[in-house]
């Protein structure tokens, strides 16, 4: 009878350690999941921030002209200005 129990309370032992040593791998694998979440956001934030970029830059390189196409855009705006006042003295009449 005593080595049934003896059995029982070695099981139960190893049994116990077992399981503090499962808690503990989970408690690290749980930090270890969130140090990585924050480091997943932050990369996130980095790739929104350089679309965020390459956007603008885009946009810069649409926007620089060389001077001859600077000129033209201008003569065509002046153009259409004067088209427009044409249309407006027309209808004050």
């Amino acid at each position: 009878m005593k080595t049934i129990i003896n059995n029982i309370e070695v099981k139960v032992g190893k049994l116990i350690a077992k399981y503090d040593q499962l808690n503990t791998e989970k408690l690290d694998l749980q930090r270890n999941n969130n140090t990585l979440n924050v480091r997943l956001q932050d990369k996130e934030s980095q790739i929104v921030a350089l679309q965020d970029k390459v956007k603008l830059m885009n946009i810069s390189k649409s926007v620089v002209a060389s001077k001859e196409e600077v000129k033209s855009t201008r003569l065509k705006i002046n153009e259409y200005v004067r088209e427009i006042d044409k249309c407006i003295a027309l209808l004050n009449k």
